[in-house]
């Protein structure tokens, strides 16, 4: 049902306007004056409201100002009816103050209801929309709660594989087979990727449900750095890969959470090591410019076909380009690194192209 209010202090003309307009689906509401026309309006859920321009005491174009200084009227679509002639200053001002159409008197009936018929199309396509995105908002606000609750409840079990497979290969390596060392290793491998995978699905439920805190503090950015790539020299090492450095000798603070920082770096060298081939170099660079720095990581990899550039910070989207020993990804690290660092006010780039390496970067706030 759509309410259409009319609103002109002559009745003749608010019952000449109904009668041409009437449909089984509308309801229509009468004013005779813009007082009454607001009480009507802050009262009932009103669609459209066709609004004469001169009426004493107060005009339309004085009650449409009141209206669309209200929260609850001021998206109610108005079409002005008058007989003021068409001078376009009346228009301009009516077009100022809110109204989205005219109707001049005497009304042609064609004209007004063309009019009228597509701006309650518009306000039900609208409407229609509007439950659609909240609908669908409620279904990705399930669907994250989901993905919380199933991660918090395999994070457990699966820590208990981890710690025991370190266990045994700590403790009784020396009594287990070559086969049998193999496939414990296997099941660590396989266990620390799905570790990984879970805290990502966190992380994606965190973001998603607006629940990613972070706490910016001023914190020494080179021993972030230093810190970083010592943790990631095993993985460079065991590739063949070389980490380098080039930092600048002064202490640079910048504004960031110290932990999420880290995981993006983390996961911009890990990914560079996991697309570089044995004999190449990774160099990771801070920059201090006036008011920010930036933190690049520049590898010799295969680069990135400039067509799939688009993917890259994207939740659960992956490229055609291969990790060089079959190294798992689950196309969710460079999308949440990219919330991370917005959420500090920063931005994250990347160059590449095929068959000349990428250089990952992200800026920080000084």
């Amino acid at each position: 049902m759509d309410n259409i209010l009319i609103v002109d202090d002559r009745e003749e003309n608010i019952f000449s306007l109904e009668s041409m307009l009437e449909k089984d689906e509308r309801f229509f509401f009468r004013a005779t004056s813009g007082n009454d026309a607001l009480k009507i309006a802050f009262k009932e859920n009103i669609d459209l409201i066709l609004m004469d321009v001169q009426m004493p005491e107060m005009d339309g174009f004085e009650t449409v100002e009141i209206l669309k200084s209200n929260p609850r009227t001021n998206k109610i679509p108005i079409i002005f009816v008058t007989a003021i002639n068409k001078d376009s200053k009346y228009v301009v001002k009516g077009l100022q103050d809110g109204a989205i159409d005219y109707l001049f008197k005497p009304v042609d009936i064609d004209i007004t209801r063309a009019k009228v018929s597509n701006i309650l199309l518009m306000i039900n396509q609208k409407k229609e929309l509007e439950a659609k995105n909240e609908e669908l908002s409620r279904l990705n606000q399930e669907k994250n709660q989901l993905l919380g609750m199933a991660a918090h409840d395999l994070r457990n079990p699966l820590g208990n594989i981890l710690v025991l497979s370190d266990f045994i290969i700590d403790e009784a390596s020396d009594k287990l087979s070559g086969e049998e060392k193999g496939f414990l290793g296997m099941i660590k491998q396989s266990s620390t990727y799905m570790m990984g995978l879970i805290n990502n699905i966190l992380d994606v439920s965190k973001i998603e449900s607006g629940k990613l805190e972070i706490k910016p503090v001023p914190t020494d950015i080179n021993q972030l750095i230093k810190s970083n790539i010592g943790l990631n020299k095993y993985l460079a090492n065991k590739k063949d890969i070389t980490l380098e450095l080039e930092i600048p000798e002064e202490e640079i603070n910048a504004m960031a959470d110290s932990s999420y920082i880290e995981q993006v770096l983390n996961n911009l060298v890990s990914n560079a090591i996991k697309f570089s081939l044995g004999g190449t170099k990774i160099m990771v660079r801070l920059e201090k410019m006036p008011d920010h720095c930036i933190v690049s990581v520049i590898d010799e990899g295969p680069g990135i076909p400039e067509n799939e550039l688009g993917k890259l910070f994207k939740f659960f989207s992956r490229t055609s380009v291969q990790s060089t020993q079959g190294e798992h990804s689950t196309g969710l690290g460079l999308a949440i690194s990219r919330k991370i660092v917005e959420a500090h006010c920063g931005t994250i780039t990347v160059n590449s192209k095929k068959g000349a390496g990428s250089t990952f970067s992200f800026s920080l706030p000084m």
